[in-house]
């Protein structure tokens, strides 16, 4: 790539852009992994010609293809989002915003991590990555909605990832003796979900769409995308398939607490799911009440959402959960309805069907903003790093304030 020009730059200073050299040279050094991806795929089909069942796998070869499964989709992931934002605005090439810039940062620096995990794993037989696998893909940024060219990238990530991901499956489907068959039926499962979840995001996608249709697209394109990532890496060390999921089981199989009431039931308290430090106070705002009020009016299935805050009270008293603090004092709630507390897994955690991996702060979303003018209703569990906030209090007639 040329060097940006002056007015390359005085438009990306006015914009608030970041120059990406960084990106660029992250780029250029985990290209190799398309090489590492080939070599792999060379074991694969030797360890298929000795006659070995994709089950029988030596671990220290499995782990090795896993994290070079990990850093190809991630690389890919971070190629697409690059060239996703020189297409949508060339007059800045060189230059990102900042939420790109930290998104695709996450991506590369995980490709380094992933591609020394696959080289010592190439030499150590006793290696195993310090978090187990499958591995989570990381965080996404917390810009909600996403910009239009992350949109962009994840759904031609999607289509590269499943093009692998499909090759990978048909082999596995040629080379497991009939005595590995019940566990394929496993993988293949896995992967049929997975690919289901990328083609229904696909298909949604429109490019230019509204956007509150990008907001529904977009929340499927990141289920998908960490469906296959999943499944890529049970792929490519199917006997990862015994382990799928393991550190969430226990949560979510957890009996969850006692009924909680529902708008229209008797005891119903719409501040139930409200961090209760914060409740008290909010009780007394007229415009809090008012929200609240709507935010249960408007929720299609108010059932679901309690759901979300009765999981983490279950991990709470398991201790599975914990209140987030910042040096020993309460980090407090969520800036959107219903204003949740903002927790902390202190193990590994399913919330509803989003895990949390340890370690990681998290919070639930329940919120109607824009919902009487063609926005979906918003219910999440929200995974990051959160800072002090103004108040939202989600006006359902109006779209979110980062959309007008």
């Amino acid at each position: 790539m040329e060097p940006p020009t002056v007015w390359t730059r005085l438009r990306a200073a006015l914009s608030g852009e970041q120059n990406a050299e960084t990106l660029y040279a992250y780029q250029r050094a985990g290209a190799t992994v398309h090489d590492l991806l080939d070599a792999a795929e060379r074991r694969r089909f030797d360890l298929t010609a000795s006659g070995t069942s994709p089950f029988d796998m030596p671990a220290q070869v499995g782990v090795e293809l896993a994290c070079i499964w990990n850093a190809f989709a991630l690389q890919t992931l971070g190629d697409r989002m690059l060239r996703a934002d020189e297409q949508a605005d060339p007059a800045t090439v060189g230059f990102v915003p900042p939420v790109t810039f930290s998104q695709v940062q996450a991506y590369y620096q995980d490709v380094q991590r992933w591609l020394a995990h696959a080289t010592r794993a190439a030499h150590d037989p006793q290696f195993q990555p310090a978090a187990p696998l499958p591995a989570p893909l990381p965080d996404w940024s917390p810009v909600e909605p996403c910009p239009r060219p992350h949109l962009d990238a994840m759904i031609a990530a999607l289509s590269a990832m499943r093009l692998h991901a499909e090759s990978v499956m048909n082999a596995l489907e040629k080379s497991t003796p009939e005595a590995h068959r019940s566990r394929l039926a496993g993988v293949r499962g896995l992967f049929a979900e997975a690919v289901s979840r990328a083609e229904y995001a696909e298909r949604m996608y429109t490019p230019g769409a509204s956007q509150a249709l990008h907001e529904q697209v977009e929340e499927h394109a990141k289920k998908a995308v960490e469906g296959l990532y999943h499944a890529g890496q049970v792929l490519s060390y199917p006997a990862l398939i015994k382990a799928r999921r393991a550190p969430d089981r226990t949560a979510a199989a957890a009996p969850r607490p006692a009924h909680v009431a529902l708008p229209g039931e008797s005891g119903f308290d719409p501040w139930v799911m409200t961090d209760p430090v914060a409740a008290p106070t909010l009780r007394h705002d007229p415009r809090a009440r008012q929200v609240i009020t709507e935010m249960w009016a408007l929720d299609p299935s108010p059932r679901d959402s309690v759901a979300l805050w009765q999981d983490i009270q279950a991990a709470i008293d398991r201790g599975d959960v914990i209140y987030g603090r910042n040096g020993g004092r309460l980090i407090g709630h969520y800036f959107c309805t219903p204003w949740a507390s903002i927790y902390e897994a202190a193990r590994p955690v399913m919330i509803g069907d989003t895990p949390v991996p340890k370690g990681k702060r998290f919070t639930i979303e329940c919120a109607a903003e824009g919902v009487r003018v063609g926005y979906p209703f918003k219910r999440e569990v929200v995974i990051g790093d959160f800072k002090p906030s103004t108040l939202d209090y989600c006006d359902p007639d109006a779209p979110p304030p980062h959309d007008d």
